[in-house]
């Protein structure tokens, strides 16, 4: 005997879905023009459960601007027995915003014509914040990248290198030719001894690495390099991998002092790069210095020095080098920022 639910019973089970699922369900029917949704369907559009008279135009109503439809769109695929499914953004009554998933499918009759169309909503708010909140971590990643001109690599838990981010975009090269173990070869050959051991040690300890050596460059003369990498673990306090930079220090280590000790005025160029490099707005930045937002802007707007004294540019830059920029002001060339 096979049992089957009654209709008490089969609404308890909607409701447990709709509500383990952040789901609703709606419905509507073609020959009455006559448009059905669940309570979890009211809920996700942040109504009370039979508020008001379901129909399609509340919907888009409540719909974010640029995920409407045009006019006659919604008409236009139910007539033609196409798919509704797409993702939208609703904003509720009390402002929140939602992202909702629809899936659904038009019934047909023996003729071909539309009669009913059904469909589940979903909501999936939360993973679509997770992948915009990916895609901003990446977005700043690539800036960070960008804005320092250092190279980013990633190695395996033994230390072989799986893979160079950008060292084709910075030296026009095929990084496939260094990759494992195969790095050391660009080393200057006295600092390969130095190198080699300080990255067996941080291996060992699984502790950050760091080291400064002279790295061949694709014109055959070496510059110096500050490499530095931290490992990635896992729950059990395995190596799951390394992420890893090298930034040119050349200027640092073969400037004279006397040039050091030069007067350097910073650039728009170089505090719009600071901004960058520390993923810091106007107004963090105008709360870290003490100095206003319309003049950081003002400054901003030149790419060179200011043409006359300027008050704000010490500490704009104290507040900037306290938090981990380094200016760079080279006897040839244009200043920079980077790292510390």
């Amino acid at each position: 005997m096979v049992a089957t639910l009654n209709h008490s019973s089969a609404k308890e089970t909607l409701k447990f879905l709709e509500e383990k699922a952040s789901a609703g369900v709606w419905s509507l029917d073609f020959t009455t023009q006559q448009m059905t949704w669940s309570d979890g369907f009211y809920e996700l559009l942040g109504l009370t459960p039979g508020s008001i008279e379901p129909s399609y135009e509340t919907i888009v109503q409540m719909m974010h601007p640029d995920d409407r439809r045009p006019s006659g769109e919604f008409d236009r695929i139910v007539n033609e027995g196409l798919p509704l499914d797409r993702e939208l953004r609703i904003i509720q009554p009390n402002g929140k915003l939602r992202w909702l998933s629809n899936r659904s499918e038009v019934h047909l009759d023996k003729s071909g014509k539309p009669v009913r169309v059904l469909g589940v909503l979903l909501d999936v708010t939360s993973q679509r914040e997770a992948a915009l909140a990916r895609d901003a971590a990446d977005s700043r990643f690539r800036a960070l990248v960008s804005a320092t001109n250092a190279i980013v690599w990633t190695a395996d838990a033994e230390g072989k290198i799986l893979d160079i981010r950008n060292w084709r975009e910075l030296r026009g090269e095929n990084p496939a030719a260094i990759l494992g173990s195969r790095w050391i070869d660009l080393v200057h050959p006295e600092d390969r001894e130095g190198t080699v051991k300080s990255w067996s040690k941080a291996l060992a300890t699984k502790s950050n690495y760091q080291c400064e050596h002279r790295v061949l460059q694709p014109d055959g003369s070496y510059r110096w390099m500050l490499s530095r990498a931290a490992p990635i673990l896992l729950e059990n306090g395995a190596v799951r991998e390394w992420v890893g930079i090298s930034s040119d220090i050349q200027d640092r280590k073969v400037w004279p002092a006397a040039d050091a000790s030069r007067e350097a005025v910073m650039t728009g160029s170089q505090l719009r790069a600071a901004r960058g490099v520390l993923n810091w707005s106007v107004r963090e930045l105008s709360q870290a210095a003490g100095v206003s937002s319309s003049t950081i802007r003002r400054l901003e707007e030149m790419d060179g020095p200011p043409p006359g004294r300027e008050d704000a540019l010490a500490p704009l830059q104290a507040a900037l080098e306290g938090a981990g920029v380094e200016f760079l002001f080279p006897p040839t060339g244009k200043p920079g920022v980077r790292p510390r």
